[in-house]
């Protein structure tokens, strides 16, 4: 049995330095330059589809220029790349919009696992891991 209670704070820390690892460039971006450090950008924000929070195909890094962008404009150049990367990206967006209402108890186990698949660098586990809690 655990403790202490694990933050959702630290948890976000470990998979955004994951997904950053993961991409290692600005992923998503309109036709302006690059600016400013790497962001992990969330497709379907973590405030409105908790449930997809760490679920790393959510997740793409953006330079903090493109990420404001991404959250501030009209045009949803985020989701134009997603679907323009190929059939398996769009079947995944499909997934998601399912998803994005579902809910994910993050107990304190769930937090531990999420973080020592990100520290890994183990993404494609911790996919599975949030489909089958998504089912």
């Amino acid at each position: 049995m655990r403790k202490h209670k694990i933050s959702i704070d630290k948890v976000q820390e470990a998979f955004n330095a994951a997904i950053k690892r993961r991409d290692g460039r600005c992923m998503i971006k309109d036709f302006e330059p690059c600016y400013g450090p790497l962001e992990c950008s969330h497709f379907y924000t973590v405030g409105s589809s908790p449930a997809l929070r760490f679920y790393p195909l959510n997740a793409w890094t953006q330079c903090s220029k493109h990420h404001f962008n991404h959250h501030n404009k009209k045009e949803p150049f985020y989701q134009k790349w997603l679907v323009a990367q190929n059939i398996e990206h769009y079947e995944v967006l499909i997934r998601m919009e399912r998803w994005k209402n579902k809910y994910i108890k993050y107990t304190d186990d769930l937090k531990a696992e999420i973080i020592r698949l990100c520290n890994a660098d183990k993404l494609d586990e911790l996919k599975e891991l949030i489909e089958e809690k998504l089912q």
